[in-house]
C-alpha cells in the first residue's frame, strides 16, 4: 500500500473512498468487481453496492462478501430505479472523503485508487484541495461470444494539475476525447457533489452529471494512464439498443457543453468547430436510427427532421460555419452543409444498410473513431 493510503488511513475516520457501484442483473459479474476492489493497493475504502431491485441474487452475493468484509456494504432498493436512482442513492450512503463510482462489470488496474491517492495528497501537500481526478481507460470491444475482437487506449492528453481557468481550458479536450461522458474514469471530492444528482435521462447521463460537476470544479488532476478498463458487449451494451431519443438527448449533450463553454468566456471559432464535428457524427448517427423499422417512421417524417434539424440555431451556430480538422470529420459536417433533406435521408439509409448487414463489422470499423 503506498503512505499515500497509509496516511490516508490513520489519519481519516471515515473510508478515504467511497466506491459506489450499481447492481442491477450482474451477479454473474460481482464476484469479479468486488475481487478488484479487494486487489486495489489502497485499502482505505468502503464499498456500497446498491442492488436495484435486482432480479437475479446480487444481494446474497453482497451479503456474503460483507460478511467476509465490513468495508462492504448492501442497499437495497424495493422498486427499481434505474442507473441514475441507483448511483444517487450510493452517494448519499457514501461516507468517504472521495467518490469513485465503476460498473461492476468492467475491470480496472490494482493502483488505480492509490494513483489516485497520491495525486491528491501531493495537491494538498502544496495547500490544493483537489476536487475532480479524471483518469484514462482501455476501452474493448466483445464478440457475441465473450471474445475480445478490438481494444484501444484513451488518456487525456495532458498528466498533472489545473486550477481555475486552467481547469475549465481542459474540458472540451476532455469531451473530444470522450472521457467527459463517463462517471467511472473519475473520483470525485463528495462535498463537491453536494445537491448534484444523476437525472434519470438516456445514454447522456453521466455527461449531464459532468457538466454540473466541472461547474463547480477548481482543483483538477489528470492522470494520462488507462487505469480502468471498458468493456463493450455486443449483446449487453445499453448503446447497442435502440434509443428513440437518440437525437433529442445528444442534442442537449452539444448544447450543455457549449452553453458551459460560453459562460466561462471561451467562445470561439475553434471551440465551435470542434463542437460542430461532434454534433454532426451525432445528427448522421440520429439520421441512420431514423431508418430503424423500430423508429417507425416514414419518409416524410424523415424529411421533416432533417428540416427541424436545418432549421434549429444550435446547427447553423455550431454547424455550418464549422471548420473541422480530420477527414471524418470533414466528411460529416460537408454532407450537413448541403442543407439537403434528400442528401441526408439518401446518407442515413446508405449507413443504416451498411450497419444492418455488416452488423459487427461494422462496430469493429467504427470502433476506434
Amino acid at each position: 500500500m503506498s503512505d499515500a493510503c497509509d496516511e490516508a488511513a490513520a489519519s481519516e475516520r471515515r473510508p478515504f473512498f467511497s466506491i459506489i457501484m450499481p447492481c442491477y442483473g450482474v451477479a454473474a459479474y460481482l464476484p469479479d468487481a468486488v475481487a478488484c476492489v479487494h486487489a486495489q493497493t489502497c485499502a482505505d475504502w468502503e464499498l456500497i453496492c446498491v442492488d436495484d431491485a435486482s432480479p437475479d441474487n446480487v444481494a446474497e452475493l453482497v451479503e456474503h462478501a460483507a460478511a467476509e468484509d465490513p468495508r462492504i456494504r448492501l442497499v437495497r432498493h424495493e422498486e427499481n430505479q434505474g442507473l441514475s436512482g441507483a448511483r444517487n442513492t450510493g452517494i448519499a450512503a457514501a461516507r468517504g472523503s472521495y467518490v469513485w463510482m465503476p460498473d461492476p462489470d468492467d475491470a480496472y488496474a490494482p493502483d488505480l485508487l492509490e494513483r489516485c491517492a497520491e495525486k491528491i495528497y501531493f495537491q494538498a501537500d502544496a495547500g490544493v484541495r483537489t476536487d475532480v481526478v479524471v483518469f484514462g481507460l482501455t476501452e474493448e470491444l466483445f464478440d457475441a461470444d465473450g471474445s475480445v475482437c478490438g481494444a484501444h487506449d484513451i488518456v487525456p492528453a495532458l498528466d498533472g494539475a489545473f486550477s481555475g481557468s486552467d481547469a475549465h481550458a481542459q474540458v472540451l479536450d476532455l469531451e473530444d476525447r470522450t472521457l467527459l461522458g463517463y462517471a467511472w474514469n473519475k473520483v470525485y471530492r463528495a462535498e463537491v457533489l453536494d445537491g448534484i444528482a444523476f437525472e434519470t435521462v438516456p445514454l447522456i447521463e453521466d455527461v449531464v452529471f459532468n457538466v454540473a460537476v466541472f461547474n463547480r470544479v477548481e482543483n483538477l488532476v489528470l492522470v494520462a494512464r488507462p487505469l480502468y478498463r471498458y468493456e463493450k458487449r455486443a449483446a449487453a451494451n445499453l448503446t447497442a439498443k435502440f434509443v428513440p431519443e437518440y437525437y433529442e438527448v445528444h442534442r442537449r449533450r452539444i448544447d450543455d457543453v457549449y452553453r458551459q463553454q460560453v459562460s466561462w468566456g471561451l467562445d470561439s471559432a475553434d471551440v465551435r468547430s470542434r463542437l460542430g464535428a461532434r454534433y454532426a457524427r451525432y445528427i448522421l448517427s440520429a439520421l441512420e436510427r431514423n431508418c430503424d423499422a423500430r423508429a417507425g417512421l416514414n419518409h416524410a417524417d424523415r424529411v421533416a427532421f432533417c428540416r427541424s434539424v436545418m432549421d434549429d440555431g444550435l446547427f447553423r451556430v455550431l454547424v455550418l460555419d464549422a471548420r473541422p480538422q480530420g477527414r471524418g470529420a470533414r466528411v460529416c459536417v460537408g454532407l450537413l452543409k448541403t442543407r439537403s433533406a434528400l442528401v441526408w435521408c439518401a446518407v442515413g439509409r446508405i449507413i443504416h444498410l451498411v450497419r444492418s448487414r455488416a452488423g459487427l463489422a461494422y462496430r469493429k470499423a467504427t470502433f476506434s473513431r
